[in-house]
């Protein structure tokens, strides 16, 4: 008689679930995310404490004692406890309910906020989202029209600004739960769950032809970190169509815990960035300003740019991705520098509307309020974020062309002159010598702008003529030198024009080499820089007619 094969015995299901910061396996998105279900169990703890939650939503709950939930949050671990490994499903469903939420038509991530939030940094937050984590319509169900949010960013009456959104009524990761349990016994699901973009956005099979060999799929232990990925890291929109992903680095999970609400904007104004770089600054301001923060805690972030593609227009594709360290503090001071001089402002059009036809009708004119960002904020936090000096590149603020507006770029620089000139005067600098190049050049126009002052009185249309011409000329010799010699043959110039002035007299040995070879790149963006900045005579008579002029392309 045939002896029976032993059958495998199944191995039984676990009434716990650890996850470790630093397992195989963790990516800078799972540690994140891990960061974020750390925050979502601190913020469970505190609504116990303050009697601000049911036993019936309270994952393990009731509780035997308030002081000791049913999970332990170390700095490098958390653990949680299903008492029975039946429970898993019903403490997840709990859990999840909790942490992604919706409070009115948007979503609510509790873990990320610091006590209120405003409605329309929620309502921006969410723009982000849809940009990043929810791009696909089957991830969220938002109506088909937009709703129209007003605010007031500056409180002064008659300066509204309408943002619209779409209402959102559920989305992918509310039942996210179900991915990681066994739905009949409600336990923990053993087998590996494919990773999706919700989860880890840009995460998809590569091909469909080869799904089964191009899919991701983990296990468990970190699929719920993934999940949480969503309130550990911060999603923002440059503008309608591109989103920022920002992925702290998480070392500490209590620590991140206490501070993660710190990273979410305060209020729309913050809501405004201009790209990765200036994203993860201005939310290690924020952290940096917590009192009780240590500056060497800060974290490092990646900042991922989504965008649609040429190739891929239904979609936001990965296009851009960097990392910035966590950093010294003199580049935090120079950016809060850059950030207190430049920053986003409210600005006004008036907008004409038609209505009827022939003789009824009717021409209306309405003031619409918008957002404008500062294009040189974003050349310092791009360079600030890479170890640069912070002015790198300014030449191709002056001689590019906006490919959006098909206008040279230098024309949104002159309005920012005011808060550029305020910059220079506040800002650390890293050497004497890059200070000396601004004020050399700010005290050569200022003698040239008064020399053709007192050469054309009573002549304002040609004072004002001569003065733009002044400030091309330069502007063109600086930008279109190729070589260190050429560069200097036009500093050189313009300083032997002005004639003798005090800067020149006093810091003549400070100024010598940064006309070098090895720096005269960089000292023709600090003398383009001192061009953008000057704010003195004849200033603004330059600025009204550089805006007169049709924009020429130079190369740089």
């Amino acid at each position: 008689m045939a002896k029976k094969k032993p059958t495998k015995k199944e191995t039984p299901a676990p009434d716990h679930l650890t996850m470790r910061l630093f397992a195989p396996g963790m990516t800078e998105m799972h540690r994140a995310g891990l960061g974020g279900l750390a925050a979502t169990l601190k913020l469970i703890e505190s609504r116990v404490a303050d009697d601000d939650i049911d036993d019936d939503e309270l994952p393990g709950g009731p509780w035997d004692d308030e002081e000791t939930p049913p999970w332990d949050i170390t700095p490098d671990s958390i653990t949680v406890h299903f008492a029975k490994p039946e429970n898993a499903a019903e403490f997840l469903e709990r859990l999840f309910a909790v942490a992604f939420d919706l409070d009115g038509d948007l979503l609510s991530l509790p873990a990320q906020y610091d006590g209120d939030v405003q409605t329309i940094v929620r309502a921006m937050i969410q723009q982000g989202i849809t940009l990043t984590f929810l791009q696909h319509g089957q991830t969220r169900k938002l109506a088909k029209n937009p709703t129209e949010l007003n605010y007031n960013p500056e409180g002064k009456p008659g300066k509204e600004i309408v943002f619209e959104y779409k209402a959102c009524s559920s989305y992918k990761h509310q039942l996210g739960w179900q991915d990681l349990v066994d739905k009949k016994k409600g336990t923990l699901n053993p087998k590996p769950i494919e990773v999706a973009g919700p989860m880890s956005p840009g995460a998809v099979v590569r091909h469909n032809a080869f799904s089964g060999q191009t899919k991701i799929e983990e296990t468990a232990e970190l699929i719920l970190p993934l999940y949480f990925s969503l309130i550990g890291c911060l999603t923002l929109s440059i503008n309608r169509g591109s989103g920022v992903l920002i992925i702290p680095e998480v070392i500490d999970l209590l620590h991140f815990a206490m501070k993660r609400s710190r990273m979410t904007p305060r209020n729309s104004r913050e809501c405004q960035i201009t790209g990765g770089s200036d994203a993860v600054l201005q939310a290690m301001i924020r952290l940096r300003s917590d009192k009780d923060a240590s500056k060497h805690k800060l974290p490092g972030c990646h900042a991922i740019t989504f965008q649609p593609t040429p190739w891929a227009s239904q979609q936001k594709s990965r296009v851009h991705s960097i990392y910035v360290p966590a950093g010294s503090s003199e580049s935090l001071d120079r950016f809060e520098t850059a950030l207190a001089c430049l920053p986003p402002k409210v600005v006004s059009r008036v907008v004409k509307e038609t209505k009827g036809r022939g003789k009824s009708k009717q021409v209306t004119e309405r003031e619409e309020h918008f957002w404008v960002d500062s294009v040189v904020r974003a050349l310092v936090a791009d360079n600030l974020a890479q170890g640069r000096p912070w002015y790198l590149g300014f030449v191709d603020l002056m001689t590019k062309i906006d490919p959006v507006s098909k206008q040279p770029i230098r024309n949104k620089v002159l309005f920012e002159r005011k808060g550029l000139n305020e910059m220079i005067n506040k800002i650390q600098w890293q050497d004497r010598g890059e200070s000396t190049v601004v004020r050399a050049v700010h005290e050569a126009m200022r003698r040239r702008y008064g020399k053709i002052a007192s050469e054309n009185v009573g002549k304002a249309g040609a004072m004002k003529n001569r003065m733009s011409g002044e400030y091309d000329r330069w502007r063109l010799a600086f930008a279109g030198a190729k070589t260190p010699e050429q560069f200097r043959k036009s500093i050189c110039d313009l300083f032997s024009r002005a004639g003798i002035t005090p800067v020149l007299q006093s810091e003549w040995e400070g100024l010598l080499p940064m006309l070098d070879a090895e720096n005269w790149q960089q000292t023709r963006d600090l003398a383009l820089l001192a061009l953008a900045s000057y704010s003195g005579k004849g200033s603004n008579d330059v600025a009204k007619e550089q805006e007169k002029q049709p924009g020429e392309e130079s190369a740089a």
